[in-house]
């Protein structure tokens, strides 16, 4: 999102709407003219928007941005911000999510514990990037990644981001007593692999990546791609990208298969406890038991009592997220306010 907003592609001032962001992924992703039809009529009738036209694959930001809009924005006025609190987000009508809309950096409801590159809240600060944090997962590239045009060890791969996500994991949970990895955030931990890999495509015969960091040219994420997207917040030089649309992989079942002593959970004086399972029939799968945390425990409840366009907003978002939650039925919001 930094790098969009820092390229114009989204809003400079990093407010921005549904439809800011979806047009800002596809400037920078490849286009898919086949599965764009249907979310393009849902989002010009809930936005009545009719001009409005999605030309890339909806399943990239399915359901990070939907749950972003429900939990840290203002669904009435269609804004969010990137960052934390802003005046040009208003509160939602009456208060009814409190004082202030909290935008995407607020912890708790989204954000969380176990970050590549930001501390966790209790630690440090979550929203600025942290070099030390960043040079331990250079360190694990060093270890495990492939060797690449930057040099050797310079290309992410399978191992690697595994080995990335258990460190993270586990030093997080060693160093903050109030670590906690509910199952919507150790979704989320997963899901961010999929910047970096994608198992299905190859080149020349081998594993390679294709995905959001990947240089549409070599199909390749490198150490020094990587830098300047998570580091410099700016498009690395001579990087293109994917000639081909970016969509879901099973990476995230194969890192969460791949550290399966991890399930979700949070400290107790020092001691890592589960958490209580999530209730059939949502605990089918790690998607749709996250699906469940996040409307029960990450957005608040006060949205179902919403009314007109706020209600079709809110209706449209929880629709999106249902969608691709792979659940048999919906959840409405019933999560905590003002927090």
């Amino acid at each position: 999102m930094n790098t969009l907003a820092n390229h114009g592609y989204i809003p400079r001032n990093g407010i921005a709407s549904f439809e800011d962001v979806l047009t800002g992924i596809e400037e920078v992703n490849a286009a898919d003219t086949t599965s764009r039809s249907n979310l393009t009529v849902e989002i010009q009738k809930a936005f009545n928007d009719p001009d409005f036209t999605l030309h890339f694959a909806p399943d990239v930001f399915i359901l990070s941005y939907p749950i972003q809009k429900l939990a840290n924005g203002n669904q009435f006025i269609n804004k969010i911000s990137i960052g934390g609190v802003s005046e040009i987000v208003p509160p939602l009508p009456y208060g009814i999510d409190g004082p202030a809309v909290q935008g995407i950096a607020k912890h708790g409801r989204v954000e969380g514990d176990a970050s590549l590159s930001r501390s966790d809240v209790f630690i440090g600060d979550n929203r600025n990037f942290n070099q030390t944090l960043f040079n331990e997962d250079l360190t694990v590239l060093a270890q495990f990644g492939d060797d690449g045009p930057d040099g050797p060890a310079t290309v992410f791969n399978l191992q690697t981001l595994i080995a990335l996500k258990k460190q993270n994991l586990e030093s997080d949970q060693a160093l903050n007593p109030e670590f906690a990895v509910p199952t919507r955030r150790l979704l989320a931990a997963y899901e961010a692999s999929d910047f970096f890999f994608d198992p299905k495509t190859s080149v020349d015969n081998r594993d390679s990546v294709l995905s959001i960091f990947a240089n549409g040219t070599t199909g390749q994420v490198t150490k020094r791609i990587v830098s300047s997207f998570v580091m410099n917040q700016t498009f690395p030089d001579n990087w293109f990208r994917a000639s081909a649309p970016v969509l879901p992989s099973p990476l995230t079942a194969q890192i969460a298969g791949a550290l399966p002593e991890w399930v979700a959970g949070h400290n107790e004086n020092g001691v890592f406890v589960a958490d209580t399972p999530v209730p059939a029939p949502f605990n089918v799968s790690l998607g749709c038991s996250a699906y469940w945390d996040q409307l029960v425990n990450g957005t608040p409840g006060t949205l179902v009592n919403t009314t007109g366009v706020f209600k079709q907003n809110v209706e449209f978002l929880t629709g999106l997220m249902f969608n691709a939650s792979g659940c048999a039925e919906p959840v409405a919001p019933a999560g905590p306010t003002n927090i």
